[in-house]
């Protein structure tokens, strides 16, 4: 039992990472062709080889930490990030366990708030103006946005009836909540785009700015790291968007995990078209949006479901 659960951690581990991989190639085939250009295409047939150059060349390069950096730091804060991405992706294996005992919504909130951290502990470490202003930025988006995140799901844990993301499988309830609450799965997409720090809410990563935001300073292994660790966390938010919102109960069959796969593409797929599609928000205009736009209309909404549910 101990031995099967390890080998299935070991290979959910790699195939994030051979999803992170191809996810990069996928957003720069769509966002080239969003943009009529060719795209890569010179690696291996139709560019099929590019991540696995890209990823030998920034692990090959040497790494450079800068002067009056925090080396200590500077070193560490590339493996939190992806240590944090693997523990976040830790939610899905537990299902050869118990998935009615385990609390994995919680557990995903947590490491969503600590994953905000590690923007903030990057510009620190660089001792970097660029990087310094691209981490507070990013330290107050998430906080921002992640009140309205954990909101909304408290609302999928209450309506579902459990903390698990395995228990909205059985409890039947999705279907409604998808008919009903479409504007909160729209405002919960908008959320995962800022917790992302995805365009257009990539102030922590501005660069018309700030260069290159809070990992200016970081190359070779340390930036694949953060790299990994970022596209790590979009797809892990495109995977809990389509189990809260847009699952069906027969996710268990081969049909329902290739629709599941699908519905996860799809996700995907929007967060490049957003990229190519939406110009970047000025930092006012971004807080201001959750704090006084998505925040209250979150508030209200659910006053007014639970509400209806206790009538």
């Amino acid at each position: 039992m101990n031995s099967c659960l390890f080998f299935t951690i070991i290979f959910t581990y790699l195939g994030v990472l051979l999803s992170v991989a191809y996810f990069t190639l996928m957003e720069r085939k769509c966002l080239s062709s969003l943009g009529i250009r060719l795209g890569p295409d010179k690696i291996s047939f139709a560019g099929i080889a590019q991540p696995v150059s890209d990823g030998m060349k920034l692990f090959t390069k040497e790494f450079v930490a800068p002067s009056n950096s925090a080396k200590l730091g500077f070193f560490l804060i590339p493996c939190v990030a992806m240590l944090l991405c693997f523990l976040g992706w830790q939610i899905f294996p537990c299902n050869s366990t118990s998935p009615s005992m385990s609390n994995d919504i919680l557990f995903f909130l947590v490491v969503s708030s600590v994953n905000a951290h590690v923007a903030i502990m990057s510009g620190w470490t660089s001792s970097s103006k660029y990087a310094s202003v691209g981490g507070v930025r990013g330290f107050a988006q998430v906080i921002s946005y992640e009140i309205c995140l954990s909101i909304t799901l408290v609302a999928v844990m209450f309506f579902s009836g459990g903390m698990s993301f395995f228990s909205l499988s059985d409890s039947g309830w999705s279907a409604w909540w998808g008919f009903y609450c479409a504007p909160v799965a729209a405002l919960w997409v908008v959320i995962c785009l800022a917790e992302a720090n995805r365009a257009p809410f990539d102030l922590v990563e501005a660069e018309s700015e700030l260069v290159s935001g809070f990992n200016t300073e970081f190359s070779a292994g340390s930036f694949a790291g953060l790299f990994i660790a970022e596209y790590g966390m979009i797809l892990l938010m495109c995977l809990v968007t389509v189990w809260s919102f847009f699952q069906n109960s027969c996710v268990w069959t081969v049909l329902g995990s290739v629709w599941m796969f699908t519905k996860v593409l799809m996700f995907a797929f929007f967060f490049i078209w957003t990229r190519a599609s939406f110009p970047r928000f000025r930092y006012d205009q971004l807080m201001m949006a959750a704090w006084k736009t998505l925040l209250p209309f979150v508030l209200g909404v659910y006053c007014v479901f639970f509400f209806i549910t206790k009538v």
